[in-house]
């Protein structure tokens, strides 16, 4: 008996003793003096370096350790209140009231250049920012978060989705969320996170520890959160308006008061307030609001001094207001932090400007040594430094030259200048009793208290969720609705044995499709994957039947990856099925689906296909890509089988399985075998790696890729009949010249070094796009080329220029401002024998509703005009 209770008991010790070594409390209401509660107020101790929040009713709980300690408590547009209290054993209640914060308005408020003089604030803040960007090299700390999630309506839609879920969120109810958690920060981005206790009821795919430091680990001092431009960016001024709302004294400091506004309404841009400290120009308190596609999102940051004149988050407030097509709801987030120990970067000097105590001589020494060691260039870079942070009023040419040399600075600081491996930002193991500890451990660690709400949520949490992690991970879906399953597919899950097995269902887009040489083709398929420690594998199995041919087709599709660091990966792929003859960029299946049964175009042409092959990657040296290839096939010559139309008066467009081109002759479409073999070798210098579970994963390169592959036919082998050698070169790269803004290129050429017998399946095809509608993009696609029109079997020539950004023409129209859709110019080149050159420029959205896409493409043949077309792109979730 002792031994099984020590089984139970001793796993859970290690996480449930540290949270009683802190049994005293200090707790109370915080109110404005009016006596109305000011929610999400922030709580911070200095001697502790821990910080927490008021709930949502201004109500505050903090469990320390027995001793005097002085607490400072801080809500944007309040008196900032500081108060030390001794604390003993047991509760301690301390009452704040915060009165409204009197800013005061300074003598001048016009700049020199006659501007606000919120400009000169925010051009030393955005100067100063690469300094505190790196300013902490690493730090540990406990971090608390609690999310509630309530849903005020569902859409007819969502609710349909989600009839047969096992977990389905309800409109009225309030979902609750809490994680305990240990972070390790090293910079310049890697976050370790430990979740050591956690509880909750949210729905679905909400329920996950992944999204909790994402919460926490957004720097302000970056350019960008994602697509967010932040208000400290170097190119803030072209996005954002501000404004001098006054100063106050706090923590011996002046402490102004900027409004941010955006020039533009746009999801990319925030809007609220900032509290800049004079002299110092780091950030004290923000409060920021951004307009989600879910609708808007607020953010409310609190910063707190760790270490010497270093602040860093102690407490944040997150609220989305989402109201999105149909669906009504509120999803909120508040964090506790509490620094364990914060560790500095001796690299990256301070300016003088910023006070550096007396007493700490060791530093003075050392920096008294590094000036001496410093060459005669650094010592200048450091004196106009200086110079420009002495200067009342910077211009924007001088805000850019100090921003540069801080940028410089830490980059000489970087101890991985040269390394190509990108560290992974954030790696997440939760413990194994995470979530064993109940109501009692929970209380004696959470430092945020809840409201009556939560608290009854809470409640119902601990009755229900006495669960190991292993019955709440994403295998336990619970019943399965077989009709559903068999019509729209379902995806299986197990996280601990890392393997997915996923059944198509019978509807999806690629399982049920139509062309004139098959009719109506259906079918399924089902993939099973499975990740060892060193090395994966992957098998996909689809089966179809033909209905106006009357016969079976199948694929099958193994993949093993090995030689992880090498990104090996080794396939082998046979089946017998009817295949488009431009089977590399082709039209879709779901577009040539209802192109021929409601307008009568039945754009693809086919082949059957009954073949083996076998292909191998490897990267020998990083950025050095070798893929091999070798395939055996037997090509069937196919006919229309089927005129079926929904709509009759367009049954006359339909034409025969023949490629429309003038090449095209009844030989090289004949029944034929082949064995062929490829090679293809793509170099990127110094191109930037993340590992990810042990692999290596390729992320980017500010240089450009090249591509050279050859492609031969074997004759006379195993009976194969295809004779020629193919060979093409490539060069591409993606310039990023902005936040978002971005320029990508592509040239190619190639030629048929020998054609002793080839088939039309061996032509070189081109990504040509005729039909109205395109799936997925318009990205790299011809538009207005007829299918199969410019294969060629002679030497070619393609380019492709692009250019994308959120704003360029349209977006600038007030009432397309706050959409989220990207504008792109784009510029393409063909070139094949027998043709005058090809060009066509069009101009598209992307990003439509996420999935949607449309533009404009007017093309030229030679100095000739060939045609102009409207399109929509469209990209179908799931569609391969």
């Amino acid at each position: 008996m002792k031994k099984w209770l020590l089984r139970i008991v001793f796993p859970i010790l290690p996480v449930v003793m540290p949270l009683f070594s802190f049994g005293q409390v200090i707790k109370g209401r915080i109110v404005d003096d009016t006596g109305r509660p000011i929610p999400y107020a922030s709580i911070y101790s200095k001697e502790l370096r821990q910080g927490t929040s008021s709930n949502s009713d201004g109500d505050y709980m903090l469990r320390v350790p027995s001793g005097e300690y002085s607490f400072v408590f801080r809500s944007l547009g309040y008196e900032t209140v500081e108060r030390r209290i001794k604390i003993d054993v047991g509760e301690a209640t301390l009452n704040i009231t915060m009165p409204v914060k009197p800013f005061l308005i300074a003598p001048v408020t016009v700049g020199g250049k006659g501007e606000d003089i919120a400009y000169d604030v925010v051009r030393k803040a955005i100067a100063m920012a690469p300094y505190y960007r790196n300013l902490v090299s690493e730090y540990e700390a406990e971090v608390y978060l609690k999310g509630t999630f309530k849903v005020d309506k569902l859409s007819w839609l969502v609710k349909r989705s989600l009839k047969d879920s096992p977990n389905p969120p309800k409109e009225g109810s309030l979902y609750l969320q809490e994680s305990y958690n240990n972070v390790k920060f090293t910079a310049p981005e890697k976050f370790d996170q430990r979740v050591k206790m956690i509880r909750s009821n949210f729905p679905g795919e909400l329920n996950s520890t992944d999204n909790i430091l994402g919460f926490v680990s957004a720097n302000l001092y970056q350019p960008k959160v994602g697509e967010i431009i932040l208000p400290l960016a170097p190119y803030a001024f072209n996005h954002y308006l501000f404004k001098y709302e006054g100063y106050a004294f706090q923590d011996n400091r002046a402490l102004v008061k900027v409004k941010v506004i955006p020039k533009r309404k746009s999801r990319q841009l925030v809007e609220g307030y900032m509290y800049v400290a004079e002299d110092y120009w780091n950030l004290h308190e923000i409060d920021f609001t951004v307009q989600s596609l879910a609708g808007p999102f607020r953010i409310k940051q609190t910063f707190g001094e760790v270490e010497r004149n270093a602040w860093l988050p102690i407490s944040q407030y997150f609220d989305i207001d989402a109201n999105f097509l149909g669906n009504v709801g509120r999803i909120q987030y508040v964090t506790a932090i509490k620094y364990l120990n914060v560790k500095l970067n001796s690299k990256v000097k301070p300016p003088v400007k910023i006070d550096i105590k007396e007493a700490e001589t060791k530093q003075i020494a050392e920096d008294t040594q590094v000036k001496r060691n410093t060459s005669p260039r650094k010592q200048r870079e450091d004196a106009r430094m200086e110079q420009l942070l002495a200067k009342d009023n910077l211009t924007n040419r001088e805000m850019y030259e100090l921003q540069k040399l801080m940028q410089k600075q830490v980059r000489q600081s970087d101890s991985l200048p040269n390394k190509l491996e990108v560290p992974n930002p954030l790696s997440i193991t939760v413990d194994s009793v995470a979530t064993k500890p109940d109501t009692m451990a929970w209380q004696q660690v959470r430092p945020v208290a809840l409201n009556a709400e939560e608290f009854k949520v809470n409640r119902e949490i601990d009755s229900k969720l006495q669960l190991t992690p292993d019955s709440v991970s994403a295998n336990s879906t619970g019943k399965i609705n077989l009709l559903k399953t068999l019509y729209m597919g379902h995806t299986w899950y197990n996280a601990n044995k890392k393997r997915t097995f996923r059944f198509s269902g019978f509807a999806g887009p690629n399982e049920f499709r139509f062309n004139t040489v098959d009719g109506f083709v259906v079918g399924a398929s089902g993939s099973y994957r499975k990740q060892y420690s060193r090395n994966g594998i992957y098998i996909k199995q689809s089966a179809y039947y033909a209905t106006a041919r009357k016969t079976l087709m199948g694929e099958t599709d193994f993949r093993f990856s090995y030689a992880n660091m090498n990104r090996g990966l080794a396939s082998i792929r046979l089946g017998w099925i009817s295949y488009d003859f431009n089977g590399d960029a082709g039209i879709s299946p779901l577009t040539n689906t209802s192109a021929s049964l409601w307008f009568g175009r039945n754009y693809m042409k086919l082949y059957e296909n009954r073949y083996v092959s076998f292909s191998n990657r490897i990267d020998p040296l990083n950025g050095f890509e070798v893929y091999t290839s070798v395939s055996f096939a037997r090509r069937v010559e196919l006919q229309n089988k089927t005129d079926f139309i929904i709509y009759q008066q367009n049954l006359r467009w339909y034409t025969p399985n023949v490629p429309a081109n003038e090449d095209v002759t009844p030989q090289n479409l004949s029944t034929h075998s082949s064995l062929e073999g490829s090679i293809r070798v793509r170099y990127t210098p110094f191109y930037h790696y993340r590992i990810r579970n042990g692999r290596k994963q390729m992320l980017y390169s500010r240089w450009p890729t090249i591509t050279f592959q050859v492609h031969k036919g074997f004759p006379n082998v195993l009976s194969s009949n295809s004779d020629y050698l193919r060979w093409e070169a490539m060069v591409n790269q993606t310039i990023r010249t902005g936040p978002s803004n971005r320029i990508s290129y592509k040239f190619i050429y190639g030629d048929f070094a020998s054609k002793g017998n080839l088939y039309f399946v061996d032509y070189k095809h081109f990504n040509t796009m005729r039909s109205p509608v395109v799936n997925p993009s318009f990205i790299e696609g011809y538009q207005n080329i007829s299918y199969y029109r410019r294969s060629t079997s002679e030497c070619y020539a393609q380019a492709f220029l692009s250019y994308q950004s959120p704003y360029l023409a349209l977006k600038y129209l007030p009432f397309l401002s706050n959409r989220i859709w990207l504008e792109n110019l784009q510029l393409v080149f063909l070139k094949t024998a027998g043709y005058k050159p090809y060009y066509e420029i069009g101009y598209f959205l992307s990003q439509i509703g996420v999935v949607g896409g449309i533009g404009v493409f007017g093309s030229f043949e030679g100095k000739q005009f060939h045609s102009l077309s409207v399109k929509v792109s469209l990209l179908i979730p799931g569609f391969e």
